[in-house]
This record gives C-alpha cells, sequence and structure tokens, in this order.
C-alpha cells in the first residue's frame, strides 16, 4: 500500500482530472492488519489515498450486512454494489451507483458484485442488473464507469450486450488478460490486477481518457504498472502500515 500510495500521489502530480476506482475484494484480503480489523484498516488507508470508488466482492460481502454497514459508514468514498442485498430485508447491501461531475461531463460510477451468495446476502444476476438500472443511470449521466467484480466473461458478455456503458474495470475470475473494446458497442473493459493470494495490491492500472464534449470515449491508454522498486515506500503511509503491525 505505501508503494501504491506513491504511485497515486505521482500521477495527481501530473495534473488534470483523476478517478481512484477499486474492482473489489479490498477490504479483507488474506492478511493482517485487514483480517484482524475485519477491514477497517483497509478503508482507512483507502481514504488516507482519497479513493473515489469500489464495489464490493465475495471477499467483501462475507463479512456480512453488519461489519459492511460499519465499513461504508467509515469510508469517505463511495463503496457500492447495484446487485447484492440483504436476503431478510430484500435491501440493497450498498449504494448501486454514484455520481460525479468533472469538466462538465455527469460521470455515474455503477458496482456490480459478483454472483456469489454468502447466506445473509444473496447477489442478483449482474446482466439483468445492470439492464434493469441503466435506464436510470442514462438520465443522469453522459459518461458511464462499471465498477465489476463479475469476472472477464461476464463482463464481456455485458459489454457486447449493453449499450451505453463507457468503460468497464474488472475484477473477479476469470482474469482479463488485456484491455478489451466491444465491437458491438465500443465499451472499453480494463483490468489493474489478477491477485494471488500474499500478493494483492502489487499492481494498478492508470488509464488515461479522452472524452468528446458529448461524452463519446474517443482516445484511450491503459497500462498496467507494477510497484516495484522504482516507487519508494510513500513515509507516512509505510509508518502507519508498521504501526497497525505491531499492535
Amino acid at each position: 500500500m505505501a508503494r501504491r500510495a506513491t504511485q497515486i500521489a505521482q500521477e495527481r502530480a501530473k495534473g488534470g482530472l483523476m478517478l481512484v476506482l477499486d474492482a473489489g475484494d479490498s477490504l479483507i484480503g488474506d492478511q493482517d492488519p485487514a483480517l484482524k480489523t475485519r477491514g477497517q484498516t483497509s478503508v482507512e488507508l483507502m481514504n488516507m489515498m482519497a479513493y473515489d470508488a469500489m464495489v464490493l466482492g465475495p471477499q467483501d460481502l462475507a463479512l456480512g450486512p453488519a461489519v459492511l454497514a460499519r465499513r461504508i459508514a467509515e469510508a469517505e468514498f463511495a463503496i457500492l454494489s447495484a446487485n447484492a442485498v440483504i436476503e431478510a430485508t430484500g435491501e440493497l447491501v450498498a449504494t448501486p451507483y454514484v455520481m460525479r461531475e468533472l469538466e462538465g461531463h455527469k460521470v455515474a460510477i455503477v458496482g456490480l458484485s459478483a454472483r456469489q451468495d454468502t447466506g445473509e446476502i444473496v447477489v442478483r444476476d449482474p446482466l439483468e442488473t445492470i439492464n434493469s438500472i441503466l435506464p436510470e443511470v442514462n438520465k443522469q449521466a453522459d459518461i458511464i464507469i462499471l465498477l465489476s467484480h463479475a469476472g472477464a466473461d461476464v463482463d464481456q458478455q455485458i459489454a457486447d450486450a449493453v449499450s451505453g456503458i463507457d468503460v468497464i474495470v474488472s475484477g473477479g475470475v476469470p482474469a482479463l488478460r488485456a484491455a478489451w473494446r466491444s465491437e458491438k458497442t465500443g465499451t472499453l473493459i480494463v483490468r489493474a490486477d489478477a491477485a494471488s493470494p500474499g500478493h494483492a495490491g502489487r499492481r494498478v492500472g492508470a488509464g488515461r481518457l479522452v472524452f468528446d464534449p458529448g461524452g463519446q470515449l474517443v482516445e484511450q491508454n491503459w497500462q498496467g504498472v507494477d510497484l516495484l522498486t522504482q516507487f519508494a515506500d510513500d513515509p507516512a503511509m509505510a509508518a502507519w502500515v508498521q504501526k497497525q503491525l505491531s499492535q
């Protein structure tokens, strides 16, 4: 995380508008202190790095409605899922989408979780969900970004079948190996990281997207960035992590 903070800071220093987004399974992971604090420290770190939004993945949803409600309340960024509902009440676990205004564009960021029930939480079909919610979102936005943890197969199915989505930030299994664009709708799909146990967060994606005045994506450059030794640890972040690990 300390190197991720450095890379994000370097991107911000270049100027221009920037969104920091996450495709899910980032609250709990497989290591402390996230495990010990049930995602509280993950939210604190993401707050420190000024994230804009993340979608809930299966590991996140496994925390259960009560813990997720606390994490959502602590977050200074949007935690999203349009298709994860509490089985007992039918209520959404999180906000389905959030709106941002950037240089005159109204940008909608929508979240879709993977189809995997946890007992307390039921996840509705991603394709059916996005079809049902998109008319509402289209009325408010001229750019639509989908954060999806449904996996590359489902994301490509959505991209081919559903018009109006500009970019899908893809997570889940299977992983997308390279940026992909639908020949049917023009929707771009990008993937930052295919994490393995003990190695989450060691790669980020950096995308530079250009939209015309009507909100059409006219230029894009996407690359994966490995957080290797050329990125020094952010000192404040590194000190914070060590403090947490020592407790």
